[in-house]
């Protein structure tokens, strides 16, 4: 056996009105990911679960529509690589710009479907 029986699918439909739904282009060896998955998904979205309710709007998929901009941690050099000095500056808003700019930069190469869909008037 494989999958969930289509009548099951198709009962739930009609009476629940389910919707199936797809994660992605991949196969999973058993429904147990997926489950936790979209449990996850949807749990952050009810009032008073996640900490921070300002860490939806700026996440991955968050308000704007765009990929999540780089991060980066202490310490500031690490095996050569830096972390960009507009970030050390306390100057607020040109963080804010540079994190702007680099989730469009991040959101154009890794998911032009989302940057299709993108209202660049938004800003």
């Amino acid at each position: 056996y494989e999958g969930i029986d289509q009548r099951v699918i198709d009962h739930a439909h009609d009476r629940f009105h389910v919707e199936e739904i797809s994660l992605g282009d991949f196969v999973l060896n058993g429904g147990e990911v997926a489950a936790l998955a979209i449990i996850e998904a949807v749990v952050r979205l009810v009032p008073g679960f996640m900490g921070n309710p300002q860490s939806l709007a700026e996440e991955s998929h968050g308000d704007e529509g765009l990929l999540e901009y780089p991060v980066f941690t202490k310490p500031s050099s690490w095996r050569g690589h830096e972390v960009p000095e507009v970030l050390l500056s306390g100057n607020h808003g040109a963080i804010a710009a540079w994190r702007r700019e680099q989730a469009r930069i991040r959101t154009q190469q890794r998911r032009p479907d989302l940057w299709g869909a993108h209202d660049e008037t938004s800003y």
